[in-house]
């Protein structure tokens, strides 16, 4: 196997376990949803958001640049609130 191919193997199996992870999150996502439903709390929390970002631009121990970072996390955090206001649509409907 050439170098290249054998590289791009090891970024789909990094990218399968990516998925792995964010399914994770997703379904404890869900479980939060659920609990702020229940104490009446808002959907989304910029704070909480920002105490994740403070820690991972501590603890940065990629080559990403912080600000990629940052972009990378706040496309999450998009996601996962918009998987919180579908949830809450479909229970409303």
């Amino acid at each position: 196997m050439m170098p290249l191919d054998h590289l791009r193997s090891q970024i789909d199996t990094i990218d399968e376990q990516l998925l792995i992870l964010l399914k994770q999150r997703s379904e404890v996502i869900d479980q939060i949803s659920d609990l702020k439903g229940e104490l009446g709390l808002p959907l989304h929390c910029p704070e909480r958001e920002r105490q994740i970002i403070n820690n991972i631009c501590s603890q940065n121990p990629t080559l990403y640049h912080q600000l990629d970072l940052v972009c990378i996390f706040r496309a999450v955090f998009n996601a996962s609130l918009n998987l919180q206001l579908l949830k809450n649509t479909k229970q409303a409907g």
